[in-house]
């Protein structure tokens, strides 16, 4: 896995590297110009980028990769809206060094890293913003209108328990609706799913 660490603070990119060395192959870049040529190069498998470089040109040109925003005073409504302007992550810059591992490799396995915070306030944010929508038959093709139902419910930040009861059908069989519901949509996680069916709504 190769991973471009991007900042303009030298001491950054040594803590950085010096805590994921070991797992992963590292370049560095320590600003937008040297990101672009790194990118142009090879193949990289995800970006950690220092708040303080972020910007919409920035951003912009991350369009499609996966980035993960480090901030040295992590604040939660930046922490959504780098989520909205696709970041898979958000943390301290100088979160511990276990942290700081987990943090990369959930990334890698493709879900999103958030304090537990963040995820239920852009959840509450979700279910706001489709508050009285009323469910109808699936704007999405790929899923069955039970599909559908289920992931409107999670949508409006129901739990598993609460959409078994709301649909008579068991927990068990939420679970398997939710893994199915993952693989049609390409999402991972109840938050990427929240915002899926978000965009299809409003």
């Amino acid at each position: 896995m190769v991973i471009l660490t991007v900042s303009a603070n030298e001491l950054v990119r040594e803590r950085w590297k010096q805590i994921l060395r070991e797992d992963y192959n590292l370049i560095e870049a320590a600003s937008y110009r040297e990101m672009a040529e790194c990118l142009a190069r090879q193949p990289v498998d995800i970006v950690l980028l220092h708040r303080s470089l972020c910007d919409m040109k920035l951003l912009a040109s991350l369009a499609g990769r996966r980035f993960f925003v480090f901030a040295d005073a992590p604040d939660e409504d930046e922490a959504i809206s780098l989520v909205r302007l696709g970041a898979v992550g958000y943390a301290n810059s100088y979160a511990a060094p276990a942290f700081l591992r987990e943090a990369v490799r959930i990334v890698l396995e493709g879900r999103v890293w958030l304090g537990q915070k963040v995820v239920q306030k852009i959840i509450e944010g979700n279910a706001k913003a489709i508050d009285g929508i009323e469910l109808q038959s699936s704007p999405d093709p790929n899923l069955s209108d039970r599909e559908w139902q289920v992931a409107f419910l999670v949508g409006k930040g129901k739990t598993n328990l609460e959409i078994a009861a709301e649909l008579d059908i068991s927990e068990r069989t939420v679970k398997a609706h939710i893994s199915s519901i993952f693989k049609k949509t390409s999402t991972n996680s109840r938050l990427q799913l929240a915002l899926y069916v978000r965009n299809l709504l409003v």
